[in-house]
């Protein structure tokens, strides 16, 4: 069988674009890398808008089947965080997958090649490092959203509840055309209808979705974020 090398891209964010992370930036460089080692038989393996804190992606999924099949001669990443964000699901495809297959595993940022010891020696301290870096960024996210509602703004990520328009410009929620129909949902509750027959009064799919605006603490104009 004529093994392949397997070029896996992830973008995980729009903002990825504009840090040269893009899948067409990583493209040229893998391939770049590729010419010089005078790889001919190389395939990209390129998941788009997927989150490096797991392996639930359909490229990777893809990517460990040929490896396990035989087919992967080796596997390269632009950068190590790529592959994984997580320090455990790195060790596993590298430990499990790529090295009882044979496939050797290089990252080209961080000069990272499993073929040799040294490589071998760097990859768990990379992969913690990756781990950190995700970590700090989750935790920057929570702490600003956190922020953002203290100061009555929306948190600016999440579904917008039903009923309103998130107004960008200045932060907060705005009703919309759907508002009459909130104030409608709460006036046929109180006068004693069900969740099932004002779904169907209000044109609504399912009694969920009523029994969820009810509940709705923004409806009161207060935004509720990890329970408080």
């Amino acid at each position: 069988m004529d093994r392949k090398a397997a070029l896996y891209i992830r973008v995980s964010t729009d903002a990825q674009y504009e840090e040269g992370y893009s899948v067409d930036a990583q493209k040229e460089m893998l391939a770049a890398y590729c010419v010089t080692k005078g790889w001919k038989n190389y395939e990209f393996y390129i998941d788009g808008g997927f989150t490096g804190s797991n392996i639930e992606r359909p490229a990777m999924k893809r990517l460990i089947e040929d490896v396990k099949q035989g087919s992967v001669s080796a596997v390269v990443v632009y950068k190590l965080d790529r592959l994984s964000r997580s320090q455990k699901d790195t060790l596993y495809l590298i430990e499990d997958v790529f090295n009882p297959a044979g496939a050797a595993f290089t990252s080209l940022n961080e000069n990272l090649d499993t073929a040799t010891p040294m490589g071998r020696a760097m990859l768990g301290i990379m992969s913690a490092f990756a781990q950190l870096e995700r970590e700090t960024i989750r935790e920057r996210t929570r702490m600003g959203m956190k922020e953002r509602v203290k100061e009555g703004l929306w948190m600016g990520g999440g579904r917008t509840p039903f009923g309103y328009d998130y107004d960008r410009t200045t932060g907060v929620l705005v009703p919309n055309a759907d508002a009459a129909v909130v104030k409608r949902i709460y006036e046929l509750y109180l006068s004693g209808y069900s969740a099932a027959r004002i779904a169907e009064m209000v044109g609504l799919k399912h009694d969920k979705q009523v029994r969820d605006i009810l509940k709705r603490r923004s409806n009161t104009g207060v935004i509720l974020y990890n329970g408080t």
